[in-house]
């Protein structure tokens, strides 16, 4: 084993950057796309502009819930300003929330509580503009409730009264837990763990997978090189059969490959920041054998390094568009079960082990390993 390690790590040493590219190209491409996407997806929000005339409890909540809108930019300004903005058109429309707004919401009237603005180049105005008048509806339906509950109370002669705050604040804790309306943007299958509104653009392990099956594809190309006429009759006179020598090899790739995935797992850790758990990482290490073995058994069937690559370039692309990584694909999924269980990166890109995959090739390389060879000069 000493001497297989002393002659792949010379092999190493000539192709180190190649080999450095390959094991780094699943972090770096993952985290660069993450931050490519996010940074467009902040470009592209809808700059909105929020003038408060007056600094009260409910003209700051309207303002809270409009941030909270993932498509939207919000300006805090003032009037004089956001009307220049928005004839210049950095700004798509403008709301003003007049003084007395909380005062006339407290009396369960909506009517001249914000004066809006749009350009002749708004494109989201209607929207932004529904979303306001719903929030103002919102709260001027729970006033209007509360203030029927006063009268109720004193109408029946009841012995606590509440008070206007009592039971909007009762309110909207109901409304809260009971989560009337909940709303989940997703272009990828990713698990939601917070209910809030979250538009998530790509599954970060999803594409680490894709990207981890393609370096995996066109680094074990030494497989193929070192089958060439002119290296494999040489094992014909060394005390090791070839057999023997790619396995190992194999596994020396395999525990370069698993060090990298650990790094994987702290560089998105605290970069894009995953959760790490220890199934996530018993998944981790069952598809990181599965890849690493079906690849490698993929270059025994192969003699010409440019056909191989075309192939793994083939198997990947297919890979990355059936998995749901990249294209979501759930409706397929469902109609189709047999789908999802039979694809080898489902089960990771489901936090679950790869076994069905990982068996079928780990029982292939026996079979190939205790095969008769035909000759010392054959390796086969």
């Amino acid at each position: 084993m000493i001497d297989i390690l002393k002659t792949r790590l010379i092999y190493i040493k000539k192709q180190w950057l190649s080999l450095l590219f390959w094991l780094l190209l699943p972090i770096v491409a993952t985290v660069m796309i993450i931050h490519v996407t996010n940074a467009i997806q902040s470009d592209t929000k809808v700059p909105v502009g929020i003038v408060l005339e007056e600094e009260t409890d409910l003209a700051e909540e309207f303002l809270h819930s409009v941030k909270q809108s993932p498509l939207i930019r919000v300006y805090e300004t003032t009037e004089k300003d956001a009307l220049h903005r928005l004839k210049q058109h950095e700004l798509d429309s403008v709301f003003i929330i007049h003084n007395g707004y909380e005062k006339q919401i407290r009396k369960g009237k909506r009517d001249r509580l914000i004066t809006s603005y749009q350009s002749d180049l708004s494109f989201a105005y209607s929207p932004v503009k529904e979303m306001a008048v719903s929030y103002v509806q919102q709260e001027t339906g729970r006033s209007k409730a509360a203030h029927i509950i006063q009268e109720l109370g004193e109408q029946y002669h009841s012995n606590k009264q509440w008070s206007w705050e009592e039971i909007t604040n009762k309110s909207k804790s109901i409304q809260k837990k009971e989560n009337l309306l909940y709303t989940s943007f997703s272009f990828s299958n990713t698990s939601q763990t917070k209910k809030d509104e979250k538009l998530t653009l790509w599954n970060t392990w999803g594409l680490w997978a894709v990207f981890s099956v393609l370096s995996v594809l066109l680094l074990f190309d030494w497989l193929i090189k070192e089958r060439s006429g002119n290296i494999l009759p040489r094992f014909a006179f060394i005390r090791f059969s070839f057999k023997n020598y790619v396995l190992k090899n194999f596994l020396l790739y395999t525990i370069l490959f698993i060090v990298f995935d650990i790094i994987a797992v702290g560089v998105f850790y605290f970069i894009l920041n995953e959760s790490i758990s220890l199934s996530f990482i018993g998944s981790l290490l069952t598809f990181r054998l599965m890849i690493n073995t079906g690849a490698f058994l993929l270059a025994l069937c192969f003699k010409n390094v440019f056909l191989f690559y075309s192939v793994s370039f083939i198997i990947t692309l297919f890979l990355a568009i059936t998995s749901g990584a990249i294209l979501p694909i759930d409706g397929l999924m469902n109609r189709h079960e047999w789908i999802a269980l039979l694809h080898p990166l489902h089960p990771f890109l489901s936090g679950k082990a790869t076994y069905l995959w990982l068996s079928i090739f780990i029982l292939l390389t026996m079979i190939w390993y205790v095969r008769k060879e035909k000759s010392n000069a054959s390796g086969n």
